[in-house]
């Protein structure tokens, strides 16, 4: 058997570095959206594994963990960096109209 399934029903069980990491927080980057998103680290993987599993792209990137409230100042301090590309993006495509 597997020794990341549980005995008993067969799920996947969480590894010893997941565990380590239960309670942490990651900051999410959406390219698409150029906007920021604090979930769960456990959240994260999740949504990852079963983006893997369908054979479907993620659109946000990792860009900090840590505690919630570090993930959310980060996020804070990095949406300057977003407006201004944003304007930047909204000054250009208005040159070239």
């Amino acid at each position: 058997m597997n020794r990341h399934l549980n005995a008993v029903d067969q799920r996947p069980r969480m590894p010893d570095v997941e565990q380590q990491i239960d309670g942490f927080s990651v900051l999410l980057w959406s390219q698409s959206q150029n906007c920021f998103h604090v979930e769960l680290v456990r959240h994260m993987l999740a949504s990852n594994r079963r983006a893997y599993s369908e054979k479907r792209r993620m659109d946000y990137v990792p860009v900090f963990f840590g505690c919630h409230e570090a993930c959310c100042r980060l996020a804070d301090t990095l949406r300057a960096t977003v407006r201004a590309r944003e304007s930047e993006r909204v000054r250009i495509v208005g040159q070239v109209s």
